[in-house]
C-alpha cells in the first residue's frame, strides 16, 4: 500500500527532475542559428586526405598497401553529417571501391545520393569525385587536359570534373570540381609553374562555358593548393574583359578563421580550398549558411576542413 509519505516523496522527486531538465547546463536549450529554407541546396567541397590504398603504418607495422584507417573514415562521415550536403565534391578519393565505401558510410549515416561522377585522370591514386542528391543531366568532365610547363607537354594531374545538375526547381547548375597540383616538389618541373598552367586551362574552360551561355549558373570548387594572393588563384578570379568573372566566397569557421588546411610538413595553416561562383549564381548564395566546418575533431578525419555554401533555387 502506498502511504501518503511515499506519494509526497514521489511528488518531490518529480519536481526535482523537472527542475533539472529545465535548468541543468547539460541539457539547457542553446540558441541555434535559423535553419536554411526548405528550397535551399547545400554544396560542399572536401579533401578527404588519402581515402585510398597506399603504404601506411598500421598498428605499429608498415604495410605496403593499406586503406585509410577506419577511425579516420568514421571521422570523415561524422564531419559530413554536420554539413549534410546535397551536392558534395571530393578530392583525394581512391579507387572505385573506396568511393563506394564512402558512399555506403554516408548512406548509413542518413545521407543518400541519387547520382555520382567519378573522374579518372593521369593520377592513378587520387581522384576527384562528386555525389549529388539530384540528377546529373550533362557530363562534360575531362580526365586528360594537356598543359605546357617549361616548354614540355604534360597533363593536368586529376583533370576537371564538370557536370550539370538539375535541381528540383528546374534550375540547371553547372558544377566544376578540381584538385590542382600539390606543393610537393618534383624533379621534372616547378610545382608552382605546373599549377599555374592548370589554372590557366581551368580559366579557359570557364570562359568557354560562359561565352557559350552567359546565363549559366556556375560554381567552381575544390582544392586549389594555393592562397588567394597567388598567380594561379588570380588567374582564375581576375581577367579584365573576359567573360565569366568569378568570386571566391569569403568563408570562415565559427571563430572567424579562414584557413582550410594544415600542412604538417611545413607547419603551415592556409586557405587553399575554395568555392567560386559567377555573378548569375552569386545572387542566390545564402552567406548566413556558408562556412568552413571545423568541429574539435576535424583533424581526425583529414588535414583539410569541408567548405560549404547554401544557395536558393
Amino acid at each position: 500500500m502506498v502511504t501518503l509519505w511515499q506519494q509526497f516523496l514521489h511528488w518531490c522527486l518529480g519536481c526535482w527532475a523537472a527542475f533539472c531538465l529545465v535548468f541543468s547546463p547539460s541539457v539547457a536549450q542553446v540558441p541555434q542559428p535559423p535553419l536554411a529554407s526548405a528550397n535551399a541546396v547545400v554544396v560542399a567541397s572536401y579533401n578527404v586526405e588519402n581515402y585510398l590504398m597506399m603504404p601506411r603504418w598500421v598498428d605499429g607495422h608498415y604495410r605496403s598497401n593499406a586503406g585509410k584507417p577506419v577511425a579516420e573514415k568514421e571521422a570523415v562521415t561524422k564531419m559530413l553529417t554536420l554539413v549534410h550536403p546535397d551536392i558534395l565534391g571530393l578530392m583525394e578519393m581512391g579507387d572505385q571501391r573506396q568511393f563506394n565505401d564512402l558512399e555506403r558510410r554516408l548512406q548509413e549515416a542518413g545521407m543518400t545520393f541519387s547520382d555520382t561522377e567519378y573522374l579518372q585522370g593521369p593520377d592513378q591514386q587520387r581522384h576527384v569525385a562528386l555525389l549529388s542528391r539530384f540528377p546529373i543531366v550533362e557530363r562534360h568532365s575531362e580526365g586528360f587536359i594537356p598543359i605546357q610547363v617549361q616548354g614540355k607537354k604534360f597533363y593536368s594531374s586529376r583533370g576537371f570534373l564538370d557536370v550539370t545538375i538539375a535541381l528540383p526547381s528546374n534550375l540547371k547548375l553547372r558544377v566544376l570540381c578540381v584538385h590542382l597540383k600539390s606543393k610537393i616538389p618534383v624533379r621534372e618541373y616547378s610545382q608552382f609553374t605546373f599549377r599555374a598552367a592548370e589554372a590557366a586551362a581551368l580559366k579557359a574552360k570557364i570562359e568557354t562555358i560562359l561565352t557559350s551561355d552567359p546565363t549559366t549558373p556556375l560554381l567552381v570548387m575544390g582544392d586549389f593548393n594555393d592562397t588567394k594572393n597567388s598567380l594561379p588563384i588570380k588567374t582564375i578570379l581576375v581577367n579584365p574583359g573576359a567573360p565569366g568573372i568569378l568570386t571566391a566566397l569569403e568563408l570562415h569557421d565559427d571563430r572567424g578563421e579562414t584557413w582550410t588546411e594544415y600542412w604538417k610538413g611545413a607547419d603551415e595553416y592556409s586557405r587553399i580550398d575554395y568555392i567560386m561562383v559567377n555573378d548569375v549564381l552569386k545572387k542566390r548564395i545564402d552567406t548566413g549558411h556558408s562556412a568552413i566546418e571545423r568541429p574539435a575533431f576535424w583533424n581526425e578525419a583529414s588535414d583539410h576542413c569541408p567548405v560549404f555554401t547554401t544557395l536558393s533555387q
